[in-house]
């Protein structure tokens, strides 16, 4: 990812992002400004957008989710309309009983929290997408797991107590639920309060519960290029410039045709502006 002045964006920190980045088992404080921005994404508003459906709205009990078909609209669509919507009733009546809402993709429900991923998207030269989580007093959010992207959340109601693995995992993680009750690490307890902010980096563990008020965040969820994307890139690049073939020949020489193959694509991949590579496979990620 770019080292930018990004994280300003979400933070009052005058330090450069690595720097802010580095303090992420402590709470930071957002710029009013920015504060002030997020002051419409509610759970209430959310509840009332006519198009939300499971997969962009989901519901958690006890640290884990629940079916998409406990909160939807029955039927089949071609007998009712409205099959498949989010059952506005089903769902506050969760939210009563202590159940967490996750929105996902958010930003593009909301104009003002829209202008802001594009803003951080652009500083950071990476895809930025948004869940809001809303979790009662007093109740779990997610159990533990681990996301494979990098995580800002945003605490813009209430407050939330937070368990967060205190260093980036050395050894080979996946993303998802943990099968064990935490990690087998060190752990920090953060508690986030309204315009405080907490940096998650891929791989960190992490679950939160409500104190005695109901908490509403909004995680920025920050998926930089990955290597594949870049390596995907280079090989078709590189291979409109290959005029070797294996399709034309004697079947016996197709051993050599495909040296010369690899050695044309080498030469060319060696030739490649990879800067120039990047800043594409970038702004793809940036308008996926």
């Amino acid at each position: 990812m770019t080292m930018s002045n990004g994280f300003d964006l979400l933070t009052a920190e005058s330090a450069d992002i690595t720097t802010a980045w580095g303090k992420r088992t402590s709470s930071l404080s957002v710029a009013p400004s920015f504060l002030a921005s997020l002051d419409r994404v509610t759970i209430d508003r959310l509840l009332e957008e006519r198009s939300l459906r499971p997969p962009n709205i989901s519901f958690a009990r006890n640290g884990g989710q629940l079916p998409d078909r406990e909160v939807i609209i029955g039927g089949t669509p071609s007998e009712n309309p409205d099959a498949g919507l989010l059952d506005r009733a089903k769902a506050r009546s969760l939210v009563s009983q202590g159940a967490t809402v996750m929105v996902y993709q958010a930003h593009q429900l909301i104009d003002s929290l829209g202008a802001i991923t594009a803003h951080i998207s652009t500083a950071l030269r990476a895809s930025c997408g948004t869940t809001v989580f809303h979790t009662p007093a007093r109740n779990p959010g997610l159990g533990w797991h681990r996301d494979g992207q990098h995580v800002v959340a945003v605490q813009i109601a209430g407050s939330k107590e937070w368990r967060v693995e205190k260093y980036v995992p050395s050894h080979w993680w996946t993303s998802g639920a943990l099968a064990t009750d935490g990690p087998d690490t060190d752990v920090s307890h953060v508690t986030l309060r309204r315009g405080e902010a907490l940096y998650m980096p891929p791989g960190v563990a992490h679950t939160a519960r409500a104190t005695n008020e109901s908490s509403t965040h909004v995680s920025f969820v920050i998926q930089e290029p990955e290597t594949k994307d870049i390596m995907l890139a280079m090989f078709e690049r590189a291979s409109q410039g290959v005029k070797a073939r294996l399709e034309e020949g004697p079947i016996e020489e197709r051993g050599i045709r495909a040296a010369n193959v690899a050695r044309e694509l080498a030469s060319a991949m060696h030739a490649l502006d990879t800067d120039e590579l990047l800043k594409m496979v970038e702004e793809d990620a940036m308008t996926g």
